[in-house]
């Protein structure tokens, strides 16, 4: 037999609702939300620690950091972070992907179930033109699977 990890979730969350453990299950059936955190540099900016760990706070999610450095080695800051997140009682994980492109981190946003908006530090560490006029979406901001916030607008 085949199920999905939601319904399977929303199985057990009714087991322990039959079993009077209704906070439990409350918990337990709330769909997992996570940012998705999209990294290109080394080392964590500190304004984006803070931009991401206020996100998670008002939206109620963990995060998923997708890190598109080239380097393989692991930094202290982003563990520490990880560790942070957890403890808190959110949901936290690292994925390395080097060189990604854009359209690779907008197809594993669409792939991953409960990514409620991707968060990126800048638009121009991917290559991806602003538009100073605002009268209409950029080209590459249409169809995105979730809303996109920038940490750091563009500097004119």
């Amino acid at each position: 037999m085949i199920t999905s990890a939601p319904l399977e979730r929303l199985l057990t969350a009714s087991a322990f609702a039959e079993a009077g453990e209704f906070e439990t299950a409350r918990q337990m059936s709330r769909a997992t939300r996570e940012i998705l955190l999209v990294v290109r540099g080394d080392e964590p900016q500190a304004e984006l620690l803070a931009t991401t760990r206020a996100m998670m706070e008002r939206l109620d999610a963990g995060v998923e950091i997708l890190l598109a450095r080239s380097g393989t080695e692991q930094h202290a800051d982003w563990d520490g972070f990880v560790r942070e997140v957890m403890v808190s009682g959110r949901s936290a994980r690292m994925v390395h992907r080097p060189g990604i492109s854009w359209q690779t981190v907008l197809a594993h946003a669409r792939a991953v179930s409960g990514i409620v908006c991707i968060l990126v530090e800048s638009l121009e560490k991917w290559g991806l033109p602003g538009n100073a006029e605002r009268r209409r979406s950029p080209f590459w901001s249409r169809r995105l699977p979730c809303p996109l916030v920038v940490a750091r607008p563009a500097v004119h």
